[in-house]
């Protein structure tokens, strides 16, 4: 009995102690302190396109092992940078329980930096930091300068393009009358054909720059390009009272040719766009500019593929009939229409 008694007694004894040892190691586990408070002091170069070696951070809170840099992202002209920090605790720290309202920036530090997100684990502690826009103090990004027309009375303009333009908006003005809108993602454009369409006077441009996100700039305006009849008339326009640009003609023209390309000035100082046009027997096509067209063409009456001699030599611009062409591949027949392939 009193064995019996014994045996109990021991199996009581044993059973509290596992109980208070598994408590104890339990206790041991949670004996991590909470970290309270979070400052970080953080420091950037802000910039369009901005990277993580542009921003310096940094923590001496109770409790913080360290702070680094994870991604920035919204890096485009005009938008505002978003910062992932990743904070590490001290071993015997931890940030389950940190109230997220305790997380804040050094005084002094961030230039307009806010914090607008932060989650934490007992492991770790993610920030995210929005910065301002990269615009911001830097409105020369969108500046277009140096304006000018080509020398010897060219038609084309140039400028210097701005550090952070996706595009860029031109206007052509005559004689203060906006006469044609254009975008462009160059630095240069050819008013040739709109200067022969609307004739003599002063032409001035005015350009803007556009960003990715649509930011705009300010408008800069060119110095004035004065087109009298004898410039006009060197541009191929028309300086008399003649007719508009007809699709034929009788071959009393010239030939002129400049950077571009070749083109064709009649008689009476007009000249073809956008048609065909017979000059001495043979057919040619000039786009939308005026400018002879070599190569393949899909005509926009017909529907149908003609080839143009590339050819550079009396043939040059010539539609091609009866015979093989490109190399031998395609056949045209007598109206210059592709009918076969080899």
């Amino acid at each position: 009995m009193i064995r019996k008694h014994l045996k109990k007694m021991a199996s009581v004894v044993l059973t509290a102690s596992m109980i208070l040892g598994m408590a104890g190691i339990a206790f041991a586990k949670n004996t991590k302190t909470v970290v309270q408070n979070v400052k970080i002091s953080i420091n950037y170069d802000l910039a369009p396109n901005m990277s993580t070696s542009n921003i310096d951070v940094d923590s001496d809170s109770t409790g913080v092992d360290g702070v680094t840099v994870s991604s920035v992202t919204n890096t485009d002209y005009g938008k505002k940078p978003k910062v992932t920090l990743k904070v590490k605790p001290d071993s015997d720290f931890t940030f389950k329980g940190t109230p997220a309202g305790n997380v804040t920036l050094e005084d002094k530090t961030g230039k307009g930096a806010t914090i607008t997100k932060v989650s934490s684990s007992s492991g770790n502690m993610s920030i995210t930091v929005t910065l301002p826009k990269t615009s911001s103090g830097d409105e020369g990004g969108l500046e277009v300068s140096d304006i000018s027309w080509g020398d010897d009375d060219s038609p084309i303009i140039t400028w210097d393009g701005a550090s952070y333009a996706k595009q860029y908006e031109v206007k052509l003005y005559r004689n203060n009358v906006i006469k044609d809108t254009i975008s462009t993602t160059a630095t240069s454009y050819d008013f040739r054909s709109k200067i022969r369409e609307n004739g003599k006077g002063n032409y001035t441009v005015k350009i803007r720059a556009i960003a990715s996100n649509g930011s705009k700039g300010k408008w800069t305006e060119s110095d004035e390009f004065d087109v009298d009849e004898d410039v006009l008339a060197n541009l191929g326009g028309q300086t008399g009272s003649g007719g508009s640009p007809s699709g034929s003609g009788s071959g009393t023209g010239a030939w002129l040719k400049d950077n571009v390309g070749w083109w064709y000035i009649n008689a009476d100082r007009t000249y073809t766009t956008n048609n065909w046009q017979q000059i001495n027997g043979n057919w040619y096509y000039f786009d939308n500019r005026g400018y002879m067209v070599t190569g393949w063409l899909k005509s926009p009456y017909s529907g149908k593929w003609y080839w143009l001699s590339t050819e550079n030599n009396s043939n040059l611009g010539k539609m091609l009939t009866n015979q093989w062409v490109d190399n031998n591949r395609y056949y045209v027949d007598g109206s210059g229409v592709w009918t076969q392939s080899r």
